[in-house]
């Protein structure tokens, strides 16, 4: 089987170990000038070169012990870094050739079906990629035409329908043999910046393929690495949902939930305190920089829309384990940009506050605009949607 480049990435999840006895050889070729190639085992925690071989008359060799443990072995061109992966069984003699020069690589490997399964994912993921490279092309190419957006509404859609047919050719990969390990890969994969198996929309399928995985390799440490991932994918779904319920209580006409929090000076403030008023719920940090760009108009509205009952609540989620001291962040941007307004609260948690779930949102800037009497107007207005709300509230 031939590859032209190696498009998979090597994920912690794509390994195995696999018992038995035996030696197993790998060897081959690497045409090119190179002097070396890196031999690496490829375990849960990551990739471990174990040796260095060097080319003689551009081929190579190399034998794996008979308490070698990992059977997931990369092969690495020392002057390109260019990366094949073979899974091995005991006792398997594996020929890899590698052709062609630097950028334009191509690799055949004989003598392991499991590593030629691995190429075929690649042949799966390289065969979409040329299709989306062309619908890029034709993109660039009508980037000053009339009808460029018609264009790009119809390369969209074929992209899509690129995605959809990728994903069902992965699944048809997976089901010609459900207990292989090299299965893994399929959740490695990605198109664009988007992983073509997802948690959300495809979760049962996450644990179908781990289901087959721990009856065939119950012991495995790669499949029960997955498995502790699955026990995180979970949680992550169930919070996702919870997230969504409690954006779906955030309608218009709703009553905004409370917050009760303290403020730079150590102060309790409570949004339930401002009822009476046109409160903007304002969700951001120091570390923000979206939200420190958002922050000269927020201030230019409060200060034109104050002395006709407008304010704002705003809350901070300061506090990620990167910043030292968030306190000190939190007080300096509320300064620094002039925020003025009275109510500045945060528990200095980051994420990890109890605003995130209560409110549902999973990025900042995020606002919610409260009416008089403590309902909700809309949510993430920012710049001339809420100016102009405020203007059909308040009036100009």
């Amino acid at each position: 089987m031939k590859f032209k480049h190696l498009f998979i990435a090597l994920p912690l999840l794509s390994a195995v170990a696999c018992s038995g006895g035996g030696k197993t050889r790998i060897q081959g070729s690497v045409a090119g000038e190179g002097e070396e190639v890196i031999i690496s085992f490829l375990k849960p925690e990551g990739i471990k070169p174990v040796d260095t071989i060097a080319l003689t008359d551009s081929k190579f060799s190399y034998t794996l012990e008979r308490d070698s443990t990992a059977n997931f072995v990369v092969v690495e061109t020392s002057d390109d870094h260019y990366r094949v992966l073979t899974y091995i069984q005991p006792g398997e003699n594996v020929e890899i050739e590698v052709t062609g020069e630097k950028g334009n690589r191509e690799y055949t490997v004989s003598g392991s079906k499991e590593s030629e399964r691995i190429l075929k994912i690649n042949h799966i993921m390289r065969d979409a990629f040329d299709r989306v490279d062309e619908l890029d092309s034709i993109n660039r190419s009508a980037m000053d035409s009339t009808n460029f957006m018609e264009v790009r509404k119809k390369s969209d859609s074929i992209r899509n329908a690129v995605a959809m047919d990728t994903k069902q050719q992965l699944k048809d990969f997976v089901e010609e043999d459900p207990y292989s390990v090299p299965n893994l890969f399929v959740f490695a994969q990605i198109m664009g910046r988007t992983n073509i198996f997802t948690p959300q929309d495809d979760l049962e399928y996450f644990e179908k393929v781990l289901a087959d995985l721990k009856e065939k390799h119950p012991d495995n440490e790669h499949v029960l690495n997955f498995e502790e991932r699955m026990a995180q994918i979970r949680e992550n779904a169930a919070l996702s949902r919870e997230m969504e319920k409690v954006r779906e209580s955030l309608k218009p006409g709703n009553p905004v939930p409370n917050i009760e929090m303290t403020g730079p000076d150590g102060n309790m403030h409570s949004l339930a305190d401002l009822k009476g008023k046109v409160v903007l719920v304002d969700f951001w940090a120091a570390w923000c920089r979206p939200c420190r760009a958002e922050n000269p108009n927020l201030v230019r509205m409060y200060n034109e829309y104050k002395g006709k009952g407008f304010d704002v609540f705003s809350v901070s989620l300061d506090g990620l384990p990167q910043q030292p001291n968030p306190k000190e962040d939190w007080t300096k941007a509320i300064s620094d940009d002039g925020l003025s307004w009275e109510n500045h609260v945060s528990d200095l948690q980051g994420w990890n506050s109890a605003v995130v779930r209560q409110f549902g949102f999973t990025g900042i800037p995020f606002t919610v605009l409260v009416d008089r009497d403590g309902n909700i107007i809309a949510t993430e207005l920012r710049g001339p949607q809420l100016e102009a709300k405020l203007k059909e509230v308040l009036g100009s």
